[in-house]
This record gives C-alpha cells, sequence and structure tokens, in this order.
C-alpha cells in the first residue's frame, strides 16, 4: 500500500507540474491580452484626441461661416440702398425730364397761341383749333404781352 500511495503521489507532482506549465502558458496569454487592451486603449485615447480636435474645427468653421453670413448680409443691405438710392435719382431725374418737356410744350403752345392771335385769328377760333378752353387761351395771351 505504500507503494501504491508513492506512486499516485509522483503522479501527483507530474500532473501539477504540467499543469503549472499550461498556466505559465495561460499566464503569457493574460499578459499578451493585456498589452492588446492597453494598446487598444492608448490608440483610442488618440482617436478621441484626433475627435475632440476636430470637434474644436468645426466649431471653428461655423463661427466664420456665422460671421461671413454676416459680412454677406451687410454688404447685400448696402447694396440694396444703393440700388435704391440710384432708383430714387432715377425718378428724381425722370421727374426732372417731364418737368423739362411739359415746361417746353408749354412754351410751345405759348408760341402757337400768340402766333395765332398775331395773325389775326380770334379767341374762339384759336381755342377751338388748339382744343382748349378760351379762358386759358385769354390767360396764356395776358401773360405774354
Amino acid at each position: 500500500m505504500p507503494l501504491v500511495l508513492i506512486i499516485i503521489g509522483i503522479l501527483l507532482i507530474i500532473y501539477s507540474l504540467k499543469l503549472n506549465d499550461n498556466s505559465s502558458f495561460n499566464n503569457e496569454n493574460y499578459q499578451n491580452n493585456f498589452k492588446t487592451i492597453i494598446e487598444y486603449y492608448e490608440e483610442n485615447n488618440d482617436i478621441k484626441n484626433k475627435i475632440i480636435e476636430l470637434e474644436e474645427n468645426i466649431t471653428y468653421i461655423n463661427e466664420n461661416i456665422l460671421a461671413l453670413n454676416l459680412l454677406i448680409e451687410e454688404i447685400n443691405n448696402k447694396l440694396n440702398l444703393t440700388a435704391d438710392n440710384n432708383r430714387v435719382i432715377d425718378k428724381n431725374h425722370s421727374s426732372y425730364n417731364k418737368e423739362l418737356k411739359q415746361e417746353s410744350d408749354t412754351n410751345k403752345l405759348n408760341e402757337k397761341i400768340l402766333q395765332l392771335y398775331n395773325s389775326g385769328m380770334s379767341i374762339e377760333e384759336i381755342s377751338s383749333k388748339l382744343r382748349i378752353g378760351k379762358g386759358e387761351v385769354l390767360l396764356r395771351i395776358g401773360l405774354k404781352r
């Protein structure tokens, strides 16, 4: 019986040595896995830093776009004011031209009335020929004398 116990003991020692060899192998795997995890974390940390940097750049770009939009709006407002001023100038210019034309037409009408009156036509004939009232013919003749 002691011999059987010795053989069992030796077998147990051999079995534990094999287990120890296998456990050291597993320990190496754990160390490799731990290194892999650390490398993964460092890579992810770099990625996180790059994402933060990109977010800062996006914020900077958005702020610049907003500033550019404000400048564009300001320029458009100035252009609209200039266009409005040009329209006012054109309106004033066209109304001035209309006034000149009316004044010229008035002068021509006055000259025509005086010419007809001096040629011996009566006031009734002048008013019917030029299709204006007798009072207006009399007024214009009176102003030109």
